[in-house]
């Protein structure tokens, strides 16, 4: 203890000093899982601390003394949850497993002694009247120390404001006592239901989704059928059965939207998404089902076709979910030459990152990079990259003619392999977020789940390329981040906007001029035969049928679970299928045909990844990046000099109107900033071939 009564680590304890790493990228190699536990604690104590002080301070609220004092709030906290986080998703750490799960309601009930200050929702709620009182009048908003407070702040001020209001400040007595608890507990199932996923993928050897790509190179039908029972199982047995926990979990939700006076956990969440209203939501979804539905339905009986006309196929055999994956690609073969087999030699993971996505992003953007292999050396895992992004553009005239370096624009860490503990699929974070409060740069972590060979070349599949271009797209919304407020930068956008930029990105992988500076024979070096090329970009919506229903069913499954009151939902682990069967066929998807992409068992996104109501979010978003996309290659700047919208005027502007802001103004205006307009819905029906 110091003389102030907080809690100290001792100098021995990594975490008692910022990093001294390049733009504070954090030292997993200097880090022992016992050091973790201390930083928290600390952390949290000198959180709550700087939260009282602003709480009890007696002068009027202003920008600096209320915003700017919660901004910088939580330094330790958030270095040492950064590197628990990291290392709990990534690698295998039961010992920290174990700490994240015990300190789930802990941090749950630190959270909630912000968000459910009054004294804190107060001193917003001033500063959000003067700012509406102001504009009412003409002038511009000045806080009391005679501060002007720009559109940026007043925005990060409303929607302060709003998000008290949300998480239930106004609760007292015994239902703000209720809210509490209901938060550590929530906290605590879905921090213990995504370690149990995790696990269960990794017992089963399968993809985190449902359709997992080994059934493909299965011949038998009855192999094919044991493969995917034992993938569409996961969650359902054993150790790693979810169902009562995910139960809880749903329960719980719907309580807990009832007392911040919501009909369901999906208008809670839709009250902050682009979307607005549950109705939207599921407007849009159901407005998709039938065209998707019945283009599979065309699909399967082609399929079917296949395998009745196999030779492997026994008498009595009938095609069924587990047999998709195998005839899908026969059929893309057949129709295109194109699986993965053919494409594997030309998408060297190397060649993809560096001469593919980093290659797209210069031109477009004209960033560079460049690898620190000195800072790699400090990640938790051997195989991890680094690289040093800079760029040129914020050079002036004289300081390039002087020859003067490009400034740093942030780090950007690749985390590409699969390993024991690592969880499923693909995500970015931040490890570092930009702020101009805090002076700091971004510094960015993409994680992917490849399959590392035990000698030579990574060869890639085409869903892997497209993977690597999506994360890094959304790399790209967090080191472009330019934003006072930290808590506005980057991707802390609403949930339905942020895969607007990744899946933006996703399309460049196929432009001309990329794939052909990527994807070049692992041993000869020869370009991607033209006739390959041309049946790679020939297959357009092929297999859309499938790949939108399974998709489907699993943003309406999640709707269906979020829409529930607290007495309807089931109380037995046994419902859990029934349910979700009855809502699937309740919005016209048969998934004993097309099952859903995750299944409620497994389906980390919304029971251990924060998307609960949201997994919607990924469609919304392609709304716009559909439209988006056709801009660039057809509009305006986006069709100059042939590049067919790789260029640097058409990227430029996308970058300064939408990439760089953040939340800081709302992301519609962003975007109608940059395309004129707001998004349409035909481009996306048109791409998916729904139209």
């Amino acid at each position: 203890m110091t003389k102030t009564g907080l809690p100290q680590l001792p100098d021995s304890n990594p975490f008692a000093t910022p990093w001294s790493l390049d733009l504070a990228l954090p030292d997993f190699a200097a880090v022992a899982p016992a050091d973790i536990e201390p930083a928290v604690r600390v952390g949290m104590a000198h959180q709550r601390a700087q939260w009282e002080a602003v709480a009890t301070d007696p002068a009027e609220p202003t920008v600096t003394n209320t915003v700017a004092a919660l901004e910088s709030s939580g330094e330790l906290l958030e270095r040492a949850l950064t590197v628990l986080y990291a290392l709990t998703s990534a690698t295998d750490s039961p010992e920290l497993d174990e700490l994240e799960e015990r300190l789930a309601p802990e941090l749950a009930a630190h959270n909630d002694a912000h968000d459910l200050d009054p004294r804190l929702y107060r001193r917003f709620k001033a500063l959000d009247e003067l700012v509406a009182q102001a504009r009412q009048a003409g002038r511009t908003p000045v806080d009391a120390a005679g501060e002007e407070i720009d559109e940026e702040t007043a925005r990060y001020i409303r929607l302060a404001v709003e998000a008290f209001e949300r998480e239930g400040v106004a609760l007292t007595g015994k239902a703000a006592e209720r809210l509490r608890e209901i938060n550590a507990e929530l906290t605590s199932l879905s921090t213990r239901v995504g370690t149990l996923i995790a696990k269960a993928m990794h017992e089963a050897g399968v993809a985190n989704y449902t359709a997992t790509p080994e059934l493909a190179e299965l011949t038998e039908h009855a192999d094919r059928v044991a493969l995917a029972t034992k993938a569409m199982s996961r969650g359902l047995t054993g150790q790693t059965d979810t169902r009562a926990l995910i139960l809880r979990e749903v329960a719980l939700r719907a309580e807990r939207a009832q007392l911040l006076g919501f009909d369901h956990h999906a208008a809670l969440t839709a009250a902050e998404s682009a979307a607005g209203t549950t109705q939207a939501v599921t407007e849009m979804l159901s407005r998709l089902v039938p065209p998707a539905m019945a283009n599979a339905r065309r699909d399967a009986e082609v399929y079917a076709a296949r395998m009745a006309a196999d030779p492997a196929t026994k008498p009595g055999e009938a095609f069924g979910t587990a047999d998709w994956p195998r005839y899908e690609e026969a059929e893309r073969k057949d129709r295109f030459g194109v699986d993965d087999a053919t494409l594997a030699p030309y998408l060297e993971l190397d060649s993809v990152v560096v001469k593919g996505v980093f290659y797209a992003a210069t031109r477009l953007y004209g960033i560079t990079f460049h690898e620190r292999a000195d800072l790699a050396q400090h990640m938790y895992d051997p195989d991890m990259r680094v690289w040093e992004v800079r760029d040129p553009a914020a050079l002036s005239e004289a300081e390039r003619e002087a020859g003067a370096q490009a400034p740093v624009l942030g780090l950007f860490v690749g985390d590409y392999y699969a390993r024991t503990g690592k969880q499923g699929g693909a995500w970015m974070d931040n490890l570092v977020e930009q702020g101009h409060l805090t002076g700091r740069r971004p510094v960015i972590i993409n994680c992917l789940n490849l399959t590392k060979p035990e000698s030579g070349p990574t060869l890639l599949t085409w869903d892997n390329v497209i993977t690597a271009f999506h994360e890094f797209g959304h790399a790209l919304h967090g080191l472009f981040a330019d934003t006072r407020w930290p808590g506005a930068s980057g991707t802390n956008v609403p949930r339905d906007v942020v895969e607007f930029p990744s899946q933006v990105n996703e399309s460049w992988a196929l432009h001309p001029q990329v794939l052909a500076s990527y994807a070049r024979h692992v041993d000869t070096g020869e370009p991607m035969p033209a006739e390959l090329v041309e049946q790679l970009r020939s297959q357009g919506s092929f297999g859309q049928g499938y790949t939108t229903t399974e998709y489907l069913g699993a943003a309406l499954l999640d709707q269906a679970w979020h829409t529930l009151g607290p007495e309807q939902v089931p109380t037995g682990p046994e419902e859990v299928e029934a349910f979700e069967h009855a809502a699937l066929e309740a919005v016209g998807i048969d998934d004993c045909l097309v099952p859903p992409r995750y299944r409620t068992t497994y389906f980390n996104h919304i029971f251990a990844g924060g998307y609960a109501a949201a997994y919607y979010a990924y469609i919304w978003s392609e709304v716009m990046d559909a439209d988006t996309t056709q801009w660039f290659r057809t509009d305006g700047e986006g069709a100059r000099d042939g590049d067919l919208g790789l260029n640097r005027e058409a990227g430029e502007r996308f970058r300064r109107e939408f990439l760089s802001r953040g939340d800081s103004r709302d992301p519609l205006v962003s975007y109608r900033a940059y395309r004129g307009r707001d998004p349409r819905l035909e481009p996306l029906l048109e791409r998916r071939g729904l139209a």
